[in-house]
């Protein structure tokens, strides 16, 4: 039996946390890496980089547009990846993302309204 995290009975007592707060906990579980030397921020852009690639393989393997044999990470874990080097980048730059993110949707629906996404 497959057994979901978290347990249903569970999420109610859960608090749901914000953007902010996810990339402050991202910041905190990167600071304790351990380190050859420490990263700067052209590192996580490269970092960010591998893992948006290797996003694009599970994509394309999953959708069949590449063998299963090609595959290298899965979908799932790759888009959490992604969102992992986001938030560090966030956080190196201080980013509002509660104040932010929700004024980025906004632009973006206002070009959907005005038809910009239509296709002729």
């Amino acid at each position: 039996m497959r057994v979901r995290f978290p347990p249903p009975a569970l999420v109610k007592f859960m608090k749901k946390i914000s953007l902010n707060e996810h990339r402050d906990n991202t910041e905190k579980v990167t600071g304790k890496i351990p380190q050859n030397k420490p990263w700067t921020i052209h590192n996580r852009v490269v970092e960010l980089m591998e893992e948006v690639g290797e996003l694009s393989n599970a994509i394309q393997t999953d959708e069949g547009f590449k063998s299963k044999k090609r595959k290298k990470s899965d979908l799932v874990d790759s888009v959490c990846d992604v969102l992992f080097e986001v938030l560090n980048i966030a956080a190196y730059y201080q980013v509002n993302l509660d104040k932010e993110y929700p004024k980025v949707l906004k632009f973006i629906d206002n070009r959907r309204k005005s038809g910009e996404f239509d296709h002729e």
